[in-house]
């Protein structure tokens, strides 16, 4: 037996390596429920037909280097499946510091006849429960702006992340796996959680290369395996270290976690939050329409564009937010972004949008950061088809969505649109962005918005593209974002970049992102079905645990846009968490007069937000914001005057939540850490602080 030992755990491996303990020292529960395999090497032998074979990590010999708070196992040489005997050597490190325990890797491939693709590295393996109630455990799961898994050990895992289709042993196991970053994972840490305790898992990975977050559960044991995956892709004579990852005990639920990983994103990731255009913190929502469809259908021209916006300030918002404004359409000859005559031609389209500036209003352009069709001018004329991911096979990446009008043969006869997927590590693809974004701006729009804009990453097998191997798809990514924004800031400081999607390291170069599909849980959107809403995903939808980390990042809800059924639980749920209301009226085809009820009551709730926009923006009170509340004469409860360092304006403030008990009865119950204490107690009866007696009740908790 092998053991570490530090401030928050004990930590023992086996004598075949496998881990036998993770011991909590502060509550005294044991993790471990049976020893667990904390590694799985997956290899490809080349120029034969097996391209994922396995690398057990039980059945390999080892010695043990051991210093001060540190494990090392040392493999050198490796039986693969079919007992192949593998010239690669791999040293496994084990670090205690005072939160936990840290691992990482080094790799090393000799065998001129395989590539080693992937690592699975599992430290924390064969856990059941935390506390010894695996009914009462959660997993905190970053998907979108999150999603929470409730009773994991006993969870298809499959259901919520993850394929389950043939290929998978999964009479033995069901995993939840995630690439990051993308709005599959939009961060690199997860929390197993219960109401007093848990486990922070994280990867500290400072260049944000693709990592796949990774729980497994065994089938058969009803125990899990928790840990991250790194895909070095190395043939003989290369080396891969991997970047450490985290498991450390906590106190508390996942609010430990989160403060946990802000801190790594802003001592080590490189996080610095956006400054952005005071109308685009303040903005409410907008319209989302779509000009002309895929099929060239015209739902309106662009002499409907001050009408449009006519109807919707009348229901309290300000933003029209163009799609298929296009020569093509949507989703036809991108990224091609041409005005269209047909539409009426581009002095139509700079006269609405001239008339939406002078009523107050603001106007975004859609655009596409991944989709290429191959009928396009940039395919066929300008080398696109050399800006493509290409697949392990060499061919390019579809994208597999179908657009069609009233008909049906097109949608069920037919495949998907011809589109292929771009490649970030294609310079030639960044300068089309920064084409398509001038012609946007140039027209008097006040923002453009990247669609798909953190798609799933991919690897690319392309050559003449600026990433080392095809798991380093997205390494460019991140900067090429900062430096669309820093382009598109040249038109003017009050213009705005946007995205689909939801990523902290891409999102730190957003002014909004878009696109976050959450819900209040059945029981609260349709209450007459409560009594039989017992799904154990009703409340799947999670999103605190994004805006909790990273409360200055603006998002919307796609998800609030056109359900008359239970409008006021969908807006009041994204009220609630200070996401923005994307509204889509029959699916981007429709105004918000066709919507009566839903329009006046967006009028109401949209009125909030002006008298009380210094306190509710963003839904939760980001880490800097002590001074704002304090100038207003409410400090921010437990931080006193604690003001951010330079160039970090939310730093050191831990965020809160604000809700109108009336208002958002509906939504509030989605969230188990809600009461009704007072978030600011400087507000008292009588206070001088321009809050009218009747609307004290406004800043609870």
């Amino acid at each position: 037996m092998y053991e570490l030992q530090g401030k928050t755990m004990i930590y023992r491996l086996d004598s075949r390596g496998r881990s036998i303990s993770c011991y909590h020292r502060q509550t005294g529960h044991e993790y471990i429920h049976t020893p667990g395999a904390v590694w799985k090497l997956i290899y490809a032998v080349k120029n034969t037909e097996r391209v994922e074979v396995p690398v057990w990590a039980e059945e390999q010999r080892f010695s043990v280097q051991a210093g001060e708070n540190q494990l090392t196992l040392c493999y050198d040489g490796l039986i693969g499946d079919e007992g192949r005997r593998i010239d690669a050597a791999l040293k496994l490190h084990f670090q205690m510091n005072d939160l936990g325990l840290q691992v990482w890797a080094d790799l090393e491939n000799r065998d001129p006849e395989v590539t080693l693709m992937e690592l699975q590295l599992t430290p924390v393996s064969g856990a059941r429960t935390l506390a010894g109630e695996p009914d009462n455990d959660f997993i905190a799961w970053p998907n979108g702006l999150g999603r929470r898994v409730r009773r994991p050990a006993y969870a298809d895992l499959s259901t919520f992340a993850g394929f389950r289709k043939y290929e998978r042993h999964d009479q033995y196991h069901t995993d939840m796996d995630a690439l990051y970053p993308s709005d599959a994972a939009s961060m690199q840490w997860y929390d197993w959680y219960t109401g007093g305790e848990g486990l922070y898992c994280s990867s500290e990975d400072t260049t944000h290369q693709t990592v796949g977050l990774h729980i497994e559960r065994d089938a058969k044991l009803n125990v899990l395996r928790f840990g991250f995956i790194r895909y070095p892709m190395i043939d003989a004579g290369e080396r891969f270290t991997m970047a450490p990852i985290d498991c450390y005990p906590h106190l508390g639920d996942w609010h430990a976690g989160a403060k946990l990983y802000r801190a790594f994103m802003e001592e080590k990731g490189g996080f610095v939050p956006p400054v952005n255009p005071e109308w685009s913190r303040d903005m409410t929502g907008w319209l989302r329409l779509i000009f002309k469809q895929h099929h060239c259908e015209l739902n309106w021209s662009y002499a409907d564009i001050p009408t449009m916006y006519d109807e919707l300030e009348a229901s309290g918002l300000k933003t029209l937010y163009l799609l298929g404004w296009e020569e093509g359409g949507f989703a036809r000859q991108w990224p091609d972004f041409r005005v269209d005559e047909r539409m009426g031609g581009e002095k139509l389209l700079r006269e609405g949008i001239e008339y939406v500036h002078r009523k107050g209003g603001k106007v975004l352009m859609f655009l596409s950061y991944a989709l290429i069709d191959h009928h396009s001018d940039f395919y066929l004329k300008e080398g696109g088809d050399k800006a493509t991911i290409r697949s392990i096979w060499g061919e390019d990446i579809p994208f597999a969505e179908t657009y069609c009008g009233e008909g049906t043969y097109r949608k069920i006869g037919n495949p998907a649109m011809p589109m292929y997927l771009a490649c970030p590590g294609s310079p030639l693809w960044q300068e089309k962005m920064k084409e398509a974004a001038k012609t946007c701006l140039e027209l008097g729009a006040d923002g453009v918005l990247y669609d798909i804009g953190s798609w799933h990453p991919y690897f690319c097998y392309a050559e003449g593209h600026t990433h080392a191997k095809p798991s380093h798809s997205h390494e460019s990514k991140a900067a090429n974002y900062a430096g669309l924004r820093e382009y598109i800031k040249t038109f003017g400081q009050d213009k705005i970049i946007l995205m689909e999607h939801n990523t902290d390291i891409f999102g730190q170069s957003m002014d909004i992102s878009h696109s976050a599909n959450t819900q209040p849980p059945v029981r609260l959107r349709s209450p007459e079905t409560a009594q039989h809403a017992t799904d154990v995903r009703d409340d799947l939808f999670m999103p605190e645990l994004y805006r909790y980390t990273f409360p200055e990042l603006v998002a919307t809800n796609r998800e609030c846009g056109e359900d008359e059924e239970s409008y006021k639980a969908m807006a009041g749920f994204s009220f609630l968490y200070g996401l923005r209301f994307d509204m889509t009226i029959y699916r981007c085809c429709g105004s918000l007069r066709d919507i009566p009820r839903y329009a006046a009551y967006l009028k109401e709730i949209s009125a909030l937000y002006e008298q009380y926009g210094d306190f509710l923006r963003g839904g939760f009170v980001p880490h800097g914001l002590a001074d704002l509340l304090t100038k207003g004469g409410v400090p921010a409860a437990g931080h006193g005057d604690s003001r951010g360092k330079a160039g970090r304006r939310y730093a050191g403030v831990q965020p809160q939540m604000v809700r109108r008990p009336g208002l958002l009865a509906h939504a509030v119950g989605a969230i188990g850490q809600v009461d009704s204490r007072n978030i600011a107690p400087g507000i008292r009866a009588g206070s001088e602080n321009g809050i009218t007696a009747q609307d004290r009740t406004f800043f609870q908790k």
